[in-house]
Protein backbone atom coordinates (compact mmCIF):
# COMPACT_ATOMS: atom_id res chain seq x y z
CA UNK A 1 0.00 0.00 0.00
CA UNK A 2 1.64 3.35 -1.02
CA UNK A 3 2.15 5.93 1.91
CA UNK A 4 -0.14 9.03 1.67
CA UNK A 5 1.67 12.58 2.88
CA UNK A 6 -0.47 14.73 4.24
CA UNK A 7 0.81 18.27 5.31
CA UNK A 8 -0.69 21.36 8.01
CA UNK A 9 -1.93 22.84 4.95
CA UNK A 10 -4.68 20.36 3.69
CA UNK A 11 -5.59 19.68 7.56
CA UNK A 12 -6.41 23.25 7.84
CA UNK A 13 -8.26 23.42 4.03
CA UNK A 14 -10.49 20.49 5.53
CA UNK A 15 -10.98 22.53 9.03
CA UNK A 16 -11.85 25.40 6.92
CA UNK A 17 -13.73 23.95 4.23
CA UNK A 18 -16.31 22.63 6.80
CA UNK A 19 -16.59 26.21 8.71
CA UNK A 20 -17.53 27.55 5.66
CA UNK A 21 -20.12 24.94 5.15
CA UNK A 22 -21.84 25.71 8.51
CA UNK A 23 -21.76 29.25 7.58
CA UNK A 24 -23.55 28.85 4.14
CA UNK A 25 -26.04 26.11 6.16
CA UNK A 26 -26.71 29.62 8.43
CA UNK A 27 -26.96 31.65 5.86
CA UNK A 28 -29.27 29.63 4.34
CA UNK A 29 -31.50 29.32 7.10
CA UNK A 30 -31.71 33.03 7.76
CA UNK A 31 -33.29 33.49 4.42
CA UNK A 32 -36.57 31.69 5.39
CA UNK A 33 -37.40 34.78 7.37
CA UNK A 34 -37.92 37.25 4.22
CA UNK A 35 -39.08 39.84 7.03
CA UNK A 36 -35.34 39.96 8.98
CA UNK A 37 -33.07 38.58 6.12
CA UNK A 38 -29.81 40.82 5.91
CA UNK A 39 -29.17 39.29 2.74
CA UNK A 40 -32.82 40.81 1.81
CA UNK A 41 -32.56 44.39 3.43
CA UNK A 42 -29.72 45.60 0.80
CA UNK A 43 -32.37 44.85 -2.00
CA UNK A 44 -35.09 47.14 -0.07
CA UNK A 45 -33.71 50.70 -1.06
CA UNK A 46 -33.53 49.69 -5.24
CA UNK A 47 -36.72 50.35 -7.83
CA UNK A 48 -37.26 47.45 -8.77
CA UNK A 49 -40.34 45.24 -7.92
CA UNK A 50 -40.03 41.81 -6.94
CA UNK A 51 -41.00 39.51 -4.59
CA UNK A 52 -38.88 38.78 -1.09
CA UNK A 53 -39.75 35.32 -1.28
CA UNK A 54 -38.51 34.64 -5.02
CA UNK A 55 -35.75 36.57 -4.12
CA UNK A 56 -35.11 34.32 -0.96
CA UNK A 57 -35.52 31.21 -2.74
CA UNK A 58 -33.39 32.08 -5.31
CA UNK A 59 -30.72 33.06 -3.34
CA UNK A 60 -31.28 29.60 -1.22
CA UNK A 61 -31.06 27.86 -4.72
CA UNK A 62 -27.84 29.77 -5.31
CA UNK A 63 -26.27 28.86 -1.60
CA UNK A 64 -27.42 25.54 -1.77
CA UNK A 65 -25.13 24.60 -5.10
CA UNK A 66 -22.14 26.22 -3.66
CA UNK A 67 -22.70 24.57 -0.62
CA UNK A 68 -22.89 21.30 -2.60
CA UNK A 69 -19.41 22.02 -4.22
CA UNK A 70 -18.11 22.43 -1.16
CA UNK A 71 -19.50 19.37 0.23
CA UNK A 72 -18.20 17.21 -2.35
CA UNK A 73 -14.36 19.36 -1.68
CA UNK A 74 -14.59 18.35 1.77
CA UNK A 75 -15.70 14.55 1.20
CA UNK A 76 -12.57 14.01 -1.21
CA UNK A 77 -10.40 15.92 1.52
CA UNK A 78 -11.60 14.12 3.96
CA UNK A 79 -11.07 10.72 2.19
CA UNK A 80 -7.79 11.75 2.06
CA UNK A 81 -7.10 12.73 5.46
CA UNK A 82 -8.82 9.24 6.58
CA UNK A 83 -6.21 7.19 4.43
CA UNK A 84 -3.42 9.12 5.70
CA UNK A 85 -5.07 8.73 9.36
CA UNK A 86 -5.16 4.81 8.87
CA UNK A 87 -1.56 4.74 8.22
CA UNK A 88 -0.04 6.73 11.86
CA UNK A 89 0.53 3.42 13.90
CA UNK A 90 0.63 6.53 17.25
CA UNK A 91 -2.69 6.45 18.03
CA UNK A 92 -2.21 9.43 19.96
CA UNK A 93 -1.54 11.56 16.82
CA UNK A 94 -4.29 9.93 14.81
CA UNK A 95 -6.49 11.12 17.85
CA UNK A 96 -4.84 14.57 17.93
CA UNK A 97 -5.62 14.86 14.16
CA UNK A 98 -9.10 13.68 14.39
CA UNK A 99 -9.75 15.73 17.35
CA UNK A 100 -8.54 19.24 15.53
CA UNK A 101 -8.91 19.02 12.39
CA UNK A 102 -11.70 16.36 11.46
CA UNK A 103 -13.77 17.48 14.41
CA UNK A 104 -12.94 20.77 14.55
CA UNK A 105 -12.14 20.76 18.35
CA UNK A 106 -9.57 23.83 19.59
CA UNK A 107 -6.39 23.17 20.31
CA UNK A 108 -6.88 23.27 24.55
CA UNK A 109 -10.13 21.54 23.84
CA UNK A 110 -8.18 18.69 21.79
CA UNK A 111 -5.18 18.61 24.69
CA UNK A 112 -7.56 17.78 27.21
CA UNK A 113 -9.33 14.96 25.22
CA UNK A 114 -6.15 13.44 24.17
CA UNK A 115 -4.07 13.98 26.72
CA UNK A 116 -6.51 14.96 29.79
CA UNK A 117 -5.05 18.56 30.84
CA UNK A 118 -6.21 21.74 29.26
CA UNK A 119 -2.54 22.90 27.18
CA UNK A 120 -2.69 24.83 24.06
CA UNK A 121 0.99 23.61 23.40
CA UNK A 122 1.20 19.78 24.02
CA UNK A 123 -0.90 17.79 21.44
CA UNK A 124 -0.41 21.34 19.30
CA UNK A 125 3.67 20.51 19.57
CA UNK A 126 3.08 16.94 18.93
CA UNK A 127 1.24 16.77 16.00
CA UNK A 128 3.21 19.70 14.55
CA UNK A 129 7.03 17.67 14.93
CA UNK A 130 5.26 14.29 13.51
CA UNK A 131 4.73 16.42 10.52
CA UNK A 132 8.47 17.49 10.91
CA UNK A 133 6.94 21.09 11.52
CA UNK A 134 8.87 21.59 14.96
CA UNK A 135 11.80 20.50 16.20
Amino acid sequence: MEKTTMTVEKLESYKSLTAEMKAITLQIDSLYDTYRSPQLMSDAHSMSVGSPVETAVNKVLELKTVYEQKYEEAANLLYNIETWLSQIEDPEIRSIARFHYVLGYSWQRTNTAVCGYPSYYTARKRLMRYLGKEA
